[in-house]
C-alpha cells in the first residue's frame, strides 16, 4: 500500500513538472520573436523610421520593467497565481497576434499611437506571465532539487521555443517568391508566423491550466537558524536581493546581447573576409542553431549533476564558458573565423544555459526562504529589464551609420561588452554568502 502511494505521489509530480513546463512557452516564443524580428518587421517590412522604430521597441522594454514589480507587489496580495497568469495569456495573445496582423492605413501618428498600444498591452501581459509563472516555483516545490528540477525544465523549454521560432521563421519565409529580398510584401508572412506561435502558445497555455491543478500561494516560515532571510524582514534591505538580482541580470544580458548582435557580427564578417555575401543566410541561420542546440543539451546534463556541484559552482563554470567565448571572438576578430564560429557558438549556449539556469535556482531559493515569491522575482527581473534596454540603445546610438562602415564594430560588442557582463556575474556569484549551499 505504502508503495503505491509513493508511485501515486511521484506520478503527481512527474505530471506537475510537465505541466509547470507548459505555462511559459507562449511567453517564450514571443520572447523569440520580439527580440530577433520586431525591430526588422518594424524598419523592412512596415517601412517605418529606424528611429521610431528603436523607440517603440524601448518602450516596450520600459512598459515590462515598469510593470514586473506592479505585478509582483499584487501576485503577493492577492495570491491567485492561475488567475494572474490567465489574465496576462489573455493579454499577450490579444497584443502580439495584432501588432503582426493589422497594418494601420497611413504612417502618421496614429499608426505609432496604434502600435504603442498593441505594445503595452503585450509587455504588461508578458511580464504579468512571467512573474506569475516562476512565483508557482516555490510555490510547488518540495525541496531544492524540486526546485532545481523546475527551472531546469522552465529553461529548456525556453530553449525548445528558440528553436521552433527559427525553424518555423524559416519555413515560412523560404517560400516567398523573392528570397533575396524583403518588403511591405511579406507582411503576410510575418502575419502566418506570429498566428502559428499563438496557436502553439494558447494551446500550451490550456495544457498547463489544466495539469497544474492546485496552486496554493504559501511558503513555509523558516527559522532563523536554516533560513535564508527572515520572512518579516524587509526585501529591499537585504544584501542577498541585489546580489542574485546582478547574478541574473548579467546572465540574461549575457543571452540577449549574444542573441541580437551575432546576426549583425556575421553579417560584418562576411562583408569584410566574403565580400560577395556567399554563406550569410547559412550562417546567419546555423549558428544561432548551434548556440540553441548546445543550450539545451547543457540544460539536460545539468538535471543529473551530482549533488556536490552546487548552484554556486554551475555558475562559475558558465562564467568560464562565457569569457572563453568572448576571448575567442576577441583574440580572432582580425581574421577569417570560418568554421571557428561554431565553436564560439557553442560556448556562449553552454555558458548562456549554466547561468541562466543556476542564477534562477538561486533566486527560488531566495524566494521561498522569503515568503514573497512576487516581489523577489520582480525585483531580480526589473534591473535586467531597463539595463539591457538601455545598453541597446547606447550600442545603437554608437553604431556606424551602416553595416559596410563597421569595421569590427560589433565583433568589440560581443568581445567586450559580453564579456564584462560575464565578469560581473562571475565577481557577485564569488562573493556570495549563501547559507544554503
Amino acid at each position: 500500500m505504502m508503495e503505491v502511494e509513493q508511485f501515486s505521489r511521484a506520478r503527481y509530480s512527474c505530471m506537475q513538472k510537465l505541466s509547470f513546463g507548459m505555462g511559459h512557452i507562449y511567453n517564450d516564443l514571443c520572447a523569440a520573436v520580439w527580440f530577433s524580428y520586431t525591430l526588422f518587421y518594424l524598419q523592412v517590412v512596415l517601412q517605418v523610421e529606424s528611429s521610431t522604430a528603436g523607440t517603440l521597441i524601448m518602450l516596450g522594454q520600459v512598459v515590462d520593467a515598469v510593470a514586473t514589480p506592479i505585478v509582483g507587489w499584487a501576485i503577493d496580495k492577492t495570491g491567485v497565481l492561475k488567475v494572474w497568469h490567465f489574465a496576462g495569456t489573455t493579454a499577450v495573445g490579444v497584443g502580439f497576434s495584432l501588432i503582426f496582423s493589422i497594418v494601420p492605413n497611413t504612417n502618421s501618428w496614429w499608426s505609432i499611437l496604434w502600435y504603442s498600444g498593441l505594445i503595452i498591452l503585450f509587455q504588461v501581459g508578458w511580464a504579468t506571465v512571467q512573474i506569475s509563472h516562476l512565483a508557482i516555483i516555490p510555490c510547488i516545490s518540495q525541496d531544492h532539487t524540486h526546485s532545481a528540477d523546475l527551472t531546469t525544465i522552465r529553461y529548456a523549454a525556453s530553449v525548445c521555443c528558440g528553436i521552433t521560432v527559427y525553424l518555423i521563421t524559416w519555413m515560412v519565409l523560404k517560400t516567398t517568391q523573392y528570397v533575396d529580398k524583403f518588403g511591405p510584401d511579406d507582411f503576410y508572412k510575418f502575419r502566418e508566423i506570429a498566428f502559428i506561435l499563438s496557436f502553439i502558445g494558447i494551446f500550451s497555455s490550456l495544457l498547463f491550466y489544466c495539469g497544474l491543478h492546485a496552486v496554493n500561494y504559501r511558503y513555509e516560515n523558516l527559522s532563523e537558524s536554516n533560513g535564508l532571510l527572515r520572512p518579516q524582514s524587509s526585501l529591499l534591505k537585504t544584501s542577498i536581493i541585489y546580489q542574485v538580482s546582478l547574478l541574473y541580470m548579467a546572465s540574461r544580458l549575457f543571452t540577449t546581447l549574444n542573441l541580437i548582435y551575432i546576426p549583425l557580427f556575421l553579417e560584418e564578417r562576411e562583408l569584410k573576409f566574403m565580400p560577395k555575401g556567399d554563406g550569410i543566410r547559412q550562417s546567419i541561420a546555423i549558428v544561432p542553431l548551434v548556440s540553441f542546440l548546445s543550450s539545451f543539451a547543457m540544460s539536460i546534463i545539468l538535471k543529473w549533476r551530482p549533488k556536490q556541484m552546487n548552484d554556486k559552482m554551475i555558475y562559475i563554470v558558465g562564467s568560464i564558458f562565457s569569457l572563453i567565448a568572448c576571448a575567442w571572438i576577441a583574440l580572432a576578430i582580425n581574421s577569417d573565423l570560418g568554421r571557428q564560429i561554431y565553436g564560439i557558438a557553442c560556448f556562449i549556449g553552454l555558458g548562456s544555459s549554466s547561468t541562466m539556469i543556476s542564477s534562477l535556482c538561486l533566486t527560488a531559493e531566495v524566494a521561498k526562504s522569503h515568503g514573497f515569491g512576487g516581489s523577489v522575482y520582480s525585483t531580480v527581473t526589473f534591473t535586467d529589464k531597463l539595463v539591457s534596454g538601455g545598453i541597446v540603445v547606447i550600442t545603437q546610438h554608437l553604431s556606424p551609420k551602416s553595416i559596410e562602415m563597421s569595421s569590427n564594430f560589433y565583433g568589440h560588442v560581443l568581445a567586450y561588452v559580453c564579456g564584462s557582463t560575464a565578469v560581473i556575474g562571475l565577481i557577485t556569484v564569488t562573493t556570495l554568502y549563501y547559507p544554503r549551499q
